[in-house]
């Protein structure tokens, strides 16, 4: 698609309110696409990208913008999918590999990628805007990462990120900090 189509395409979604945006695809640094990705993150917008499939250390976008949470791919092992990008960009990891879902014809595949993670991630986040619709994009990305499982290198590192994704501690981690009384 073209920058413009993608941009438009933003900024359609955030006006009719859209709060988590996926973005399955990665290529260089376009400047229209990331005008508009700081445009959706200061509308509330929670940004969510696959960093690419090109099985090195290669910065993609939109993934690599500073708004973005970028998502790279695991396995059922927890061991990087060999085609996942990596580089400082990576923000945290999820599935990706070997990801049962539909296709043409009402078929039945096995895909794997960093978009399948990027997805997983995106579902991770609206759970936590449905548990807490006041949160801001920056307040769901702590949270996720607060809550990550530590893979790879200690601490963020340039292969997982911060670690791989746990939705059930993520919402855990949202509910108890939104039911904690005033004060604390």
């Amino acid at each position: 698609s073209s920058s413009d189509k993608i941009a438009r395409a933003l900024d359609v979604a955030v006006d009719q309110g859209a709060r988590v945006l996926n973005l399955s695809f990665a290529g260089p640094r376009d400047p229209i696409v990331g005008r508009m990705i700081r445009r959706a993150h200061e509308r509330g917008a929670v940004i969510v990208a696959a960093v690419g499939n090109d099985g090195q250390e290669r910065t993609r976008y939109p993934a690599a913008f500073e708004e973005v949470i970028a998502v790279t791919a695991t396995d059922a092992r927890d061991r990087l999918y060999s085609q996942a990008n990596r580089g400082r960009f990576v923000g945290v990891a999820a599935p990706g590999v070997d990801i049962v879902t539909t296709g043409p014809g009402n078929s039945i595949q096995s895909l794997s990628g960093t978009s399948m993670a990027a997805a997983y991630v995106s579902g991770v986040v609206a759970l936590l805007l449905e548990r807490d619709p006041g949160l801001k994009p920056d307040e769901v990305r702590a949270m996720i990462e607060a809550s990550t499982v530590d893979l790879g290198a200690p601490g963020k590192d340039s292969e997982y990120g911060a670690g791989r994704v746990d939705a059930f501690r993520a919402v855990s981690r949202g509910r108890q900090s939104s039911q904690a009384p005033a004060g604390r």
